[in-house]
Protein backbone atom coordinates (compact mmCIF):
# COMPACT_ATOMS: atom_id res chain seq x y z
CA UNK A 1 0.00 0.00 0.00
CA UNK A 2 1.25 3.52 -0.57
CA UNK A 3 0.04 4.42 2.69
CA UNK A 4 3.00 1.84 4.24
CA UNK A 5 5.54 3.23 2.05
CA UNK A 6 5.08 6.36 4.07
CA UNK A 7 5.41 4.66 7.63
CA UNK A 8 8.15 2.29 6.63
CA UNK A 9 10.86 5.23 6.73
CA UNK A 10 9.78 6.16 10.24
CA UNK A 11 9.65 2.31 11.34
CA UNK A 12 13.53 1.58 10.50
CA UNK A 13 14.19 5.17 12.61
CA UNK A 14 12.60 3.70 15.46
CA UNK A 15 13.89 0.44 15.46
CA UNK A 16 15.09 0.37 18.43
CA UNK A 17 12.20 1.75 20.43
CA UNK A 18 9.83 -0.77 20.43
CA UNK A 19 6.67 1.06 21.75
CA UNK A 20 7.15 3.94 19.41
CA UNK A 21 7.09 1.30 16.59
CA UNK A 22 3.78 0.40 17.76
CA UNK A 23 2.20 3.95 17.98
CA UNK A 24 3.97 4.63 14.49
CA UNK A 25 1.81 1.62 13.56
CA UNK A 26 -1.54 2.43 15.04
CA UNK A 27 -1.47 5.73 13.04
CA UNK A 28 -2.61 4.26 9.17
CA UNK A 29 -3.88 1.00 10.68
CA UNK A 30 -5.24 1.57 14.28
CA UNK A 31 -8.86 0.93 15.03
CA UNK A 32 -11.04 0.39 11.57
CA UNK A 33 -13.49 2.90 10.54
CA UNK A 34 -14.01 6.06 9.10
CA UNK A 35 -11.64 7.31 11.72
CA UNK A 36 -8.83 5.33 10.14
CA UNK A 37 -9.27 6.81 6.83
CA UNK A 38 -8.95 10.03 8.43
CA UNK A 39 -5.64 8.73 9.86
CA UNK A 40 -4.41 8.00 6.62
CA UNK A 41 -5.54 10.88 4.37
CA UNK A 42 -3.87 13.14 7.02
CA UNK A 43 -0.53 11.15 6.72
CA UNK A 44 -0.87 10.86 2.84
CA UNK A 45 -1.21 15.08 2.82
CA UNK A 46 1.32 15.42 5.51
CA UNK A 47 5.15 16.17 4.83
CA UNK A 48 7.34 13.27 6.33
CA UNK A 49 9.14 15.65 8.58
CA UNK A 50 5.94 16.52 10.25
CA UNK A 51 5.58 12.55 11.47
CA UNK A 52 9.28 12.59 12.30
CA UNK A 53 9.13 15.58 14.97
CA UNK A 54 6.12 14.34 16.49
CA UNK A 55 7.61 11.08 16.93
CA UNK A 56 10.94 12.28 17.76
CA UNK A 57 9.80 14.37 20.33
CA UNK A 58 7.89 11.00 21.75
CA UNK A 59 10.93 9.44 21.76
CA UNK A 60 13.23 11.62 22.99
CA UNK A 61 10.54 13.07 25.92
CA UNK A 62 11.42 10.21 28.32
CA UNK A 63 10.79 6.25 28.22
CA UNK A 64 7.42 5.19 27.81
CA UNK A 65 6.35 1.95 28.90
CA UNK A 66 5.26 -1.24 26.78
CA UNK A 67 1.93 -1.47 28.90
CA UNK A 68 0.32 1.74 27.58
CA UNK A 69 0.08 -0.13 23.93
CA UNK A 70 -2.80 -2.32 25.44
CA UNK A 71 -4.16 0.56 27.54
CA UNK A 72 -7.27 2.05 25.81
CA UNK A 73 -7.09 5.46 27.89
CA UNK A 74 -3.48 6.09 26.51
CA UNK A 75 -4.45 5.00 22.92
CA UNK A 76 -8.07 7.23 22.96
CA UNK A 77 -5.05 10.71 23.90
CA UNK A 78 -2.85 8.90 21.41
CA UNK A 79 -5.14 8.80 18.79
CA UNK A 80 -6.83 12.04 19.38
CA UNK A 81 -3.01 14.02 19.81
CA UNK A 82 -1.63 12.37 16.77
CA UNK A 83 -4.99 13.89 14.75
CA UNK A 84 -4.10 17.40 15.78
CA UNK A 85 -0.67 17.14 15.36
CA UNK A 86 -0.29 16.07 12.00
CA UNK A 87 -2.58 18.88 11.35
CA UNK A 88 -0.23 21.10 12.04
CA UNK A 89 2.28 23.40 10.13
CA UNK A 90 4.27 24.42 12.59
CA UNK A 91 6.79 22.02 14.40
CA UNK A 92 7.25 24.10 17.10
CA UNK A 93 3.83 23.23 17.67
CA UNK A 94 3.88 19.94 16.22
CA UNK A 95 6.43 18.95 19.56
CA UNK A 96 3.83 20.63 21.90
CA UNK A 97 1.52 18.01 21.36
CA UNK A 98 3.86 15.20 21.65
CA UNK A 99 4.86 17.05 25.19
CA UNK A 100 1.49 16.90 25.93
CA UNK A 101 0.82 13.12 25.73
CA UNK A 102 3.55 12.58 27.44
CA UNK A 103 2.60 14.77 30.36
CA UNK A 104 -0.35 12.50 30.38
CA UNK A 105 1.60 9.25 31.35
CA UNK A 106 3.95 11.54 33.51
CA UNK A 107 4.92 10.27 37.48
CA UNK A 108 5.38 13.55 38.56
CA UNK A 109 2.36 15.82 36.76
CA UNK A 110 -0.03 13.72 35.22
CA UNK A 111 -3.33 15.21 33.58
CA UNK A 112 -6.57 13.67 34.09
CA UNK A 113 -8.39 12.16 31.19
CA UNK A 114 -11.22 15.01 31.26
CA UNK A 115 -8.46 18.11 31.69
CA UNK A 116 -6.28 16.09 28.94
CA UNK A 117 -9.48 16.74 26.93
CA UNK A 118 -9.70 20.44 27.33
CA UNK A 119 -6.04 21.47 26.89
CA UNK A 120 -5.62 19.00 23.86
CA UNK A 121 -8.79 21.23 22.53
CA UNK A 122 -6.87 24.64 23.71
CA UNK A 123 -3.53 23.77 22.09
CA UNK A 124 -5.52 22.68 18.95
CA UNK A 125 -7.54 26.01 18.74
CA UNK A 126 -4.39 28.25 19.24
CA UNK A 127 -2.78 29.66 16.83
CA UNK A 128 1.00 29.87 16.28
CA UNK A 129 1.40 33.34 16.61
CA UNK A 130 -1.29 33.03 19.53
CA UNK A 131 1.26 31.23 21.37
CA UNK A 132 3.46 33.66 20.94
CA UNK A 133 2.31 36.54 21.86
CA UNK A 134 1.00 34.81 25.16
CA UNK A 135 4.03 33.72 25.44
CA UNK A 136 5.66 37.28 25.05
CA UNK A 137 3.18 38.28 27.54
CA UNK A 138 4.37 35.78 29.92
CA UNK A 139 7.60 37.30 29.42
CA UNK A 140 6.71 40.81 30.15
CA UNK A 141 5.12 39.29 33.06
CA UNK A 142 8.09 37.68 34.79
CA UNK A 143 9.23 41.60 35.74
CA UNK A 144 9.17 42.72 39.00
CA UNK A 145 5.93 43.80 40.55
CA UNK A 146 5.37 46.28 43.62
CA UNK A 147 3.20 45.22 45.97
CA UNK A 148 0.85 48.42 45.59
CA UNK A 149 0.61 47.49 42.06
CA UNK A 150 -2.67 46.11 41.24
CA UNK A 151 -3.35 44.18 37.63
CA UNK A 152 -4.03 46.89 35.86
CA UNK A 153 -1.24 49.24 37.38
CA UNK A 154 1.34 46.47 36.85
CA UNK A 155 0.38 45.78 33.29
CA UNK A 156 0.73 49.32 32.32
CA UNK A 157 4.38 49.18 33.32
CA UNK A 158 4.79 47.26 30.54
CA UNK A 159 1.89 47.22 28.37
CA UNK A 160 3.40 49.83 25.35
CA UNK A 161 6.42 47.60 25.20
CA UNK A 162 4.46 44.48 24.40
CA UNK A 163 2.52 45.99 21.80
CA UNK A 164 5.51 47.20 20.17
CA UNK A 165 6.83 43.14 20.23
CA UNK A 166 3.39 42.37 18.98
CA UNK A 167 3.89 44.78 15.86
CA UNK A 168 7.66 44.56 15.23
CA UNK A 169 8.02 40.60 15.62
CA UNK A 170 4.86 38.91 15.29
CA UNK A 171 3.03 41.80 12.43
CA UNK A 172 0.34 42.46 14.13
CA UNK A 173 -1.17 45.53 12.93
CA UNK A 174 -0.79 48.17 15.31
CA UNK A 175 -4.91 49.14 15.67
CA UNK A 176 -6.01 45.72 15.96
CA UNK A 177 -3.62 44.24 19.12
CA UNK A 178 -6.59 45.10 21.28
CA UNK A 179 -8.60 42.66 19.09
CA UNK A 180 -6.14 40.27 18.41
CA UNK A 181 -5.57 39.39 22.03
CA UNK A 182 -9.48 39.39 22.68
CA UNK A 183 -9.92 37.07 20.88
CA UNK A 184 -7.57 34.65 22.64
CA UNK A 185 -9.68 35.68 25.46
CA UNK A 186 -12.14 32.44 24.16
CA UNK A 187 -9.37 29.81 25.10
CA UNK A 188 -9.34 30.68 29.19
CA UNK A 189 -5.51 31.26 28.53
CA UNK A 190 -6.09 35.75 28.81
CA UNK A 191 -8.26 37.71 30.35
CA UNK A 192 -9.37 40.89 29.67
CA UNK A 193 -9.42 43.64 32.08
CA UNK A 194 -13.29 44.97 32.36
CA UNK A 195 -14.35 47.97 34.72
CA UNK A 196 -13.46 48.60 38.09
CA UNK A 197 -10.54 50.56 37.26
CA UNK A 198 -10.14 54.62 37.13
CA UNK A 199 -9.64 55.97 34.16
CA UNK A 200 -9.07 52.20 32.19
CA UNK A 201 -10.17 52.54 29.18
CA UNK A 202 -9.89 49.16 27.74
CA UNK A 203 -7.55 47.03 25.91
CA UNK A 204 -5.97 45.19 28.16
CA UNK A 205 -5.96 42.23 29.48
CA UNK A 206 -3.67 39.44 31.81
CA UNK A 207 -2.60 35.50 31.42
CA UNK A 208 -5.22 33.46 33.19
CA UNK A 209 -4.17 30.04 35.82
CA UNK A 210 -4.86 28.14 32.93
CA UNK A 211 -2.12 29.46 30.74
CA UNK A 212 -0.02 28.80 33.34
CA UNK A 213 -1.00 25.05 33.61
CA UNK A 214 -1.00 24.61 30.01
CA UNK A 215 2.69 26.06 29.27
CA UNK A 216 3.81 23.77 32.16
CA UNK A 217 2.53 20.50 30.23
CA UNK A 218 3.72 21.81 26.66
CA UNK A 219 6.85 23.59 27.35
CA UNK A 220 10.47 22.37 26.85
CA UNK A 221 12.21 20.78 28.94
CA UNK A 222 15.40 20.32 30.53
CA UNK A 223 16.51 16.98 32.50
CA UNK A 224 16.21 18.61 35.61
CA UNK A 225 12.45 19.48 34.90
Amino acid sequence: MESMKKVEPLLERYEGNRVIRGLVQLVPFGIGSAFDVVLVRTLEKMQEDRARSYFDALSEGGPLDDALLGSEGFLHRFFATTRAALDTRREEKIQMFARLLLSSVSDTRPIEPDEYEEFLGILDDLSYREMLALSVLDRFSERKREPVHNDLQWTNTFWDEFEQVLCSELQVPEDSVSDFMNRISRTGCYEMFTGGYLDYTGGKGKLTPTYYRLRNYVQERTNNA
